[in-house]
């Protein structure tokens, strides 16, 4: 039996051209999303409404691809599209603004659109093992993207001004216009098969959902399971590579291999539904989820070469591709939407549902198609294989801050509402964050709207970042979901810690608050409590739920700090129940002007607060200026009376 060959030039370029493309995409969609909801949403001051509106039809400019092939013609129309995805992702990455990245995000992105059928009639035109190896080439832009995602430590390089990133985008942009005007003609007609025969396509848009939500992500693969985040990556890229592997095997379209799909399907179903997955369950997930659907991705491909029908238009397979990515924005929009409005179900059920769409694919894509033998080289599993360098090397030189021993109180401390990391423009910008941090200088931290890998908020894993940026380390109290919530940055040894749900527990958005015991030296030990009120403003009733939790919670311990963003103004009722019960107000006690904390670029409420019990003085109140983030921090001084 002839093996294949481990490294082909050819098929190198063949496989590197959809890659990079699809690399070029899946970073504007991390801009374009957040870009929806910050920009038009947060400072543009767009509607849900609208904004729904807006993104669906989006994605549902794909259909344009249709008019767009016939005034250009395959061949043009192609490299157009190749041409406009490398100019947008330049673009997007040089003139950092949040217009231009909105433009740069909505237009690459469409284009993309464009390229997934475009490209298909083109290698179905090529014949043989073409129409794979694109399903091969896809995959290697995934693994090129979490690669780089992870290499910056989940920060996108969209969102980087540092010159590394800038050449990593240029010399990528111009790899693939090379390769793009290398791209040979084709001759011969197009060709298409009828509508059950392109049907499978649909499956792309679930399939970059679930990818992108779960399996790729990173910041929620170190949050679930609880490994070091280059230990995460390093696991993604290792089943990357496997998967890919799996994907060159020969292809045998019998019961037992649909028996196999459906199996594989349903257990990977379930594994996504758990919304609450033990460290070992994800492991699990992350694990089969990419092993599974890198196969199940080259058969659809390999399926949609099959059936030649002669057919000048190109019109069944970009309906089917637009109905992917209309699916895709879909469940992308339900699934986060969720936390705002009731869609019916829980969001949880939108992954699974995403997987079992896939597999129905899959099994229709196994219908008449021939057997195939593996692939003849084994380059995009070779080049998968050789990322693994990368996140190993982090790997051997990652060190997780360490704490240091204090000197007693006086200790500084800080509140701070981060914005999932966007500051008033709409730009993911925790670097701001950092820096508006260090001008207080404080020793613990307490930081409300904290994300882990949130897609719509660009995949980052804000937390873990600004840990190793700030050199504290962290706890996490996650409360919406096990990737969203509060957290504690302290200098110093956090003997004990919690998290605690507040209610009501019918909320949306649900709520917490996250508790540490913390050795601030000299025997002297601080309880330390950082929470986040329900935020809607009429809702005073919910929040005076809220505060009487904290106050049987804290108990009258001695030496408390409590702080967070209560979302309510100095005379509502929930803040006078803390009153009553004891704690001091810093800011009533030093505070001078009206302490108005948001919005940060205009504020006129105060809604941040930081409190002590009565044993303990506060001195040295700031309001660090910044619009890092649509609230002020709020920093003091505290020490023993």
């Amino acid at each position: 039996m002839k093996l294949p060959r481990l490294w082909n030039t050819k098929s190198f370029f063949e496989l590197a051209l959809p890659a990079l493309t699809t690399l070029f995409a899946l970073q504007m969609l991390r801009v374009l999303l957040p870009s929806f909801v910050w920009y038009l949403g947060d400072s543009v001051g767009l509607s849900y409404a609208l904004l729904g509106i807006i993104a669906v039809g989006t994605f549902a400019l794909s259909f344009l691809v249709i008019p767009f092939y016939h005034a250009l013609g395959l061949q043009r129309a192609l490299t157009a599209v190749l041409v406009g995805i490398a100019i947008c992702r330049l673009g997007e990455q040089l003139l950092s603004l949040p217009l231009l990245d909105f433009v740069f995000s909505l237009v690459g992105t469409v284009l993309y659109t464009f390229f997934i059928p475009l490209y298909l009639i083109y290698v179905r035109i090529q014949g043989g093992f073409a129409p794979r190896k694109f399903g091969r080439g896809f995959l290697l832009g995934f693994v090129f993207d979490t690669t780089l995602h992870g290499s910056f430590h989940t920060l996108d390089l969209n969102w980087q001004s540092i010159p590394l990133a800038t050449i990593i985008v240029v010399a990528t942009v111009i790899a693939q216009l090379w390769l793009t005007l290398r791209l040979p003609h084709v001759e011969g007609e197009p060709t298409e098969t009828n509508f059950i025969g392109v049907l499978p396509l649909v499956a792309l848009g679930p399939f970059i959902f679930v990818t992108e939500v779960v399996f790729q992500n990173i910041a929620r693969a170190t949050t679930l399971t609880g490994f070091p985040m280059p230990l995460a990556y390093a696991f993604i890229i290792l089943v990357n590579a496997i998967g890919i592997t799996a994907a060159l095997l020969p292809i045998k379209p019998d019961r037992e291999t649909s028996f196999g799909v459906v199996v594989a399907t349903g257990f990977l179903a379930f594994l996504t539904s758990r919304p609450d997955p033990a460290p070992g369950t994800a492991d699990l997930l992350f694990f089969f989820g990419n092993l599974v659907m890198f196969p199940f991705v080259t058969l659809i491909f390999a399926g949609l070469g099959f059936h030649q029908e002669r057919n000048q238009s190109m019109t069944r397979f970009a309906v089917a591709n637009g109905i992917g990515w209309l699916l895709f924005a879909i469940l992308t929009l339900m699934y986060y939407i969720s936390y705002d409005i009731t869609i019916g179900i829980p969001n949880t059920w939108l992954p699974p549902i995403a997987v079992v769409m896939i597999g129905l694919a899959v099994l229709q894509a196994l219908r008449d198609m021939p057997q195939r033998p593996s692939a003849p080289s084994t380059t995009s599993a070779t080049v998968a294989f050789a990322l693994l360098i990368v996140p190993i090397i982090i790997l051997a030189n990652w060190h997780d801050p360490k704490t240091v021993a204090g000197k007693g109180l006086p200790v500084r401390v800080m509140t701070y509402n981060v914005h999932a990391g966007f500051d008033t423009n709409g730009q993911l910008n925790p670097e701001a964050i950092a820096q508006t941090i260090e001008k207080v200088n404080p020793d613990i931290i307490g930081l409300q709207e904290v994300e882990r890998g949130w897609y719509i908020d660009s995949s980052v894993d804000l937390l873990m970042w600004l840990s190793r940026r700030l050199g504290m380390p962290y706890v996490f109290g996650p409360t919406a979901d096990r990737l969203w919530g509060n957290a504690i940055l302290s200098r110093y040894p956090i003997k004990q810690w919690g998290n605690v749900p507040l209610p009501p527990r019918d909320l949306k958005l649900k709520r917490g608050f996250t508790w540490a015991r913390i050795d601030v030296g000299n025997g002297d030990e601080v309880f330390f409590i950082a929470t986040h009120y329900h935020h809607i403003e009429n809702d005073t009733e919910i929040r005076q739920q809220q505060s009487p939790e904290i106050v049987k919670f804290w108990n009258q311990q001695p030496r408390t700090i409590f702080m967070g963003d209560l979302n309510a103004s100095p005379d509502a009722k929930e803040i006078g129940m803390l009153r009553d019960a004891g704690l001091k107000d810093a800011f009533a006690l030093i505070g001078t002007g009206e302490g108005l904390s948001w919005p940060s670029d205009n504020p006129n409420q105060r809604i941040d607060y930081i409190w002590v019990s009565s044993d303990l003085n506060v001195r040295d109140l700031q309001m660090p200026t910044s619009t890092a983030s649509d609230h002020l921090g709020v920093a003091v001084t505290v020490d023993k009376k």
